[in-house]
């Protein structure tokens, strides 16, 4: 009994502590915010939730090296996807429209979290070759585990407030003038597959 409740605190802890940390990456920037609801937004009503099937997937999936690795490539999709959006709007006076520049504001933090997950991995994990094979059956080691699991919530709750608000922008022809809107659905697809890519590593955990 006192070990279960141990173990519910420690959860807790992590999830309070993922959900308050501001990762913004300059003084105008959005700050974090608490656990957003993104499952409202898709529909599916434990998705999302720390306790529900995202919070499962993410402990079983982190067990194991070749789990976090399945992760951290997922993680660079991410990444990779927010820095795609960024650069589509090179040249365009987005300072000009309030809603546009929240939404990259609150990219610029995905993509920020999600290096600092790239470099944990490589820092703290000892694991920047992600060579599965030799990683198969490898436990993950107890910091980078946690260390991990506290950013990718906090993560998690960044691409859920990113879809939120990219859903607001408008979607008037010219309303943006020259800035390329039509990246904001590539970005949208690819972040609400987020728990579909959790789900995936975790199955790779044995």
């Amino acid at each position: 009994m006192k070990l279960a409740v141990l173990s519910l605190a420690l959860v807790l802890c992590v999830a309070f502590a993922a959900a308050d940390i501001d990762y913004s990456v300059e003084d105008n920037e959005i700050e974090e915010f608490a656990p957003l609801g993104l499952a409202d937004e898709l529909g599916e009503v434990d998705t999302f939730s720390v306790l529900g099937i995202l919070w499962s997937a993410l402990t079983g999936g982190l067990r194991t090296l070749k789990g976090i690795n399945c992760t951290i490539r997922r993680v660079m999709s991410i990444r990779d996807e927010g820095v795609n959006f960024l650069n589509a709007f090179k040249g365009c006076n987005s300072a000009a429209f309030k809603d546009l520049n929240v939404v990259l504001s609150q990219v610029r933090t995905v993509v920020k979290t999600s290096n600092d997950i790239i470099h944990l991995n490589s820092n703290v994990c000892k694991n920047g070759a992600l060579d599965d094979q030799a990683d198969a059956k490898k436990n993950t080691p107890f910091v980078c585990f946690f260390k991990v699991l506290g950013k990718i919530l906090s993560l998690k709750n960044q691409i859920g407030k990113t879809i939120t608000l990219s859903k607001k922008l408008s979607s008037t022809p010219g309303t943006y003038g020259t800035c390329n809107i039509d990246s904001v659905g590539d970005l949208v697809s690819v972040f609400t597959q987020f728990p579909s890519y959790v789900k995936t590593c975790s199955k790779l955990r044995n």
